[in-house]
């Protein structure tokens, strides 16, 4: 099996340290590789532009080094800074997860308030998970009743 470190060492903390992590890591299944993203930050912007160019950039690493498709990702964790976060920001940054995702197949997805993130200039941290198949998906969407 193979496992693909994305980004080892990449970017720095706001202190000039080295983080010692990987932006992202995939591993080899039998049937697919299943990807794990680190939070991403693009602290420049608003937190709307902050979250679609990380979108932006899960995109890329999926699509084009995982040769799969942004329905791939299966989980989305966001980080908003709580004194940023209101029922406004929640609902733009819903808009800009259905810029990259189809309806009803969204990735299941957790928001969460946070008191501080590691970059100062950030709003918006998002982590994510995909799993990119060796074939193609069978596709079924189970609605409550």
């Amino acid at each position: 099996m193979r496992k693909l470190h994305l980004g080892p060492g990449l970017g720095e903390l706001d202190d000039g340290t080295d983080p010692a992590m990987s932006v992202g890591v995939a591993t080899e299944r039998a049937t697919g590789t299943d990807l794990r993203l680190s939070g991403l930050v693009h602290p420049d912007g608003t937190p709307v532009e902050q979250a679609r160019h990380v979108f932006e950039t899960v995109a890329d690493v999926v699509v084009n080094d995982l040769g799969g498709a942004t329905g791939d990702v299966t989980m989305l964790r966001f980080y908003v800074r709580s004194d940023r976060l209101t029922d406004a920001l929640r609902r733009e940054l819903h808009a800009v997860r259905r810029e990259f995702f189809d309806a009803p197949e969204f990735p299941a997805a957790t928001m969460v308030g946070v008191d501080e993130l590691v970059h100062d200039d950030a709003a918006v941290e998002i982590e994510a998970a995909a799993f990119v198949p060796d074939g193609e998906w069978t596709v079924e969407t189970v609605r409550p009743d």
